[in-house]
């Protein structure tokens, strides 16, 4: 597997500093290999292996480790001759339950440096959030970026990468699961499913005792289907009693939030840039990784939202908090903003005439203030006017800038 250095540079900046390092993302996105990266990082440091502790509850050697008691018994077991400062790496602890309370005691009771990893993003709600409240620093680890894809095909499949249209070919195709990368064309989107499975059942329908689980595999059926489209919970709840089943909003609402807590969702919500103020309604949902559409519904046929899918989840990965935009009545894709830094993104497929032109670049220039605007697309021309900019989508993915 390759080195993830957007996630190691971050965490290497940490490396025995206080906070708690709290690693969430979705299920087979990397955070066991991260850990095992971090361990590796230590050694080289000269950190000698018995103090480095990678504990994985989802090992057979401590699966059976169901509390926080149970889990302290195995700490103080495997602690009580080790001499210095001792590294806590946990990998998927959520399966602990109350596991906070014992975090938070090693935090006080040992000299020892702690990294966290789970598949649910609740990991810094509740008791945790206030017993390591400003002790804690997250990251939010995805799927590969098209970078880390062409970085995998160069050093692990030792092909020549030169031409980045048939790799971003592929990357739209089958997306970046790092899991799904070692595996056959041919049996990628069955991986893809049984990945989609498990996700369901380990991170959504077990954990949150869910008894009917055919309604909220259909409820993630319209949410895939209507990739980076706008709806609502009262048009899941129509769809359903087309189908000739009733479910009520609150429960389509609970399932929608399982499945963004499990981290294979994400909610975008709508904004007024013009009143400021955030439109409680008809948000739009994008998935952890495009390559999980394509497995369901794959075809060129909605290239135009996996092509915002991939944009959305990249411009996560660059730390922007985003909404869709409503401008007089038009609709930007994207706004995005870090700190005091926005930007404006809209996102089209091709630019293919003067008619989508006039579509993708009306509302941006509609806006007046001195924020950055682009248009992405899958042209090479430059369409770049009246202060837009117009870039070509696989040249944002593979920069550090957009």
């Amino acid at each position: 597997m390759i080195k993830r250095k957007l996630y190691l540079d971050q965490i290497g900046r940490l490396i025995d500093k206080e906070p708690i390092k709290i690693i969430t993302g979705v299920r087979r996105s990397g955070k066991t290999y991260l850990l095992k990266s971090i361990s590796s990082e230590l050694k080289d440091k000269g950190v000698a292996d018995e103090n480095i502790l990678l504990i994985s509850f989802e090992s057979m050697k401590y699966n059976k480790i169901e509390n926080f008691k149970q889990l302290d018994e195995c700490i103080v077991n495997l602690t009580q001759n080790i001499n210095g400062k001792i590294y806590f790496l946990f990998d998927e602890i959520q399966n602990v339950k109350n596991w906070e309370k014992s975090i938070n005691s090693y935090r006080v009771d040992f000299d020892c440096d702690i990294y966290i990893t789970g598949s649910n993003s609740e990991l810094l709600s509740g008791e945790l959030a206030t017993l390591i409240s400003g002790r804690y620093f997250q990251i939010n680890i995805y799927p590969f970026s098209f970078s880390e894809f062409i970085q995998y095909k160069k050093e692990i499949e030792n092909i020549d990468v030169s031409n980045l249209n048939e790799l971003f070919g592929e990357y739209v195709k089958f997306g970046g699961m790092p899991p799904i990368q070692q595996i056959d064309k041919q049996d990628k989107y069955s991986y893809l499913d049984d990945i989609y499975g498990t996700l369901q059942l380990k991170d959504i329908i077990t954990r949150h005792n869910i008894r009917n689980s055919d309604m909220l595999s259909r409820i993630l059926d319209y949410v895939i289907m209507n990739l980076g489209k706008n709806f609502s919970a009262t048009n899941i709840a129509k769809y359903m009693k087309h189908d000739g089943r009733k479910i009520s909003k609150d429960t389509i609402l609970d399932y929608l939030l399982y499945s963004k807590n499990a981290c294979f969702i994400h909610q975008v919500q709508r904004e007024d840039i013009k009143g400021k103020k955030v439109l409680l309604h008809n948000e739009k949902y994008y998935l952890v990784d495009h390559g999980f559409y394509q497995a369901k519904y794959g075809g060129i046929e909605n290239i135009g939202s996996i092509l915002e899918n991939i944009v959305y989840i990249e411009l996560l990965r660059r730390g922007y908090d985003i909404k869709i935009g409503f401008f007089n009545e038009k609709e930007i894709d994207f706004v995005c903003t870090k700190g005091n830094e926005k930007i404006y993104v809209q996102v089209t497929y091709k630019l293919s005439g003067d008619e989508t032109i006039e579509r993708e670049f009306s509302g941006l220039l509609k806006i007046n203030d001195n924020f950055d605007k682009y248009v992405l697309s899958m042209d090479t021309l430059d369409f770049s006017t009246n202060g837009l900019k117009h870039r070509n989508i696989i040249d944002f993915l593979i920069s550090d800038y957009i």
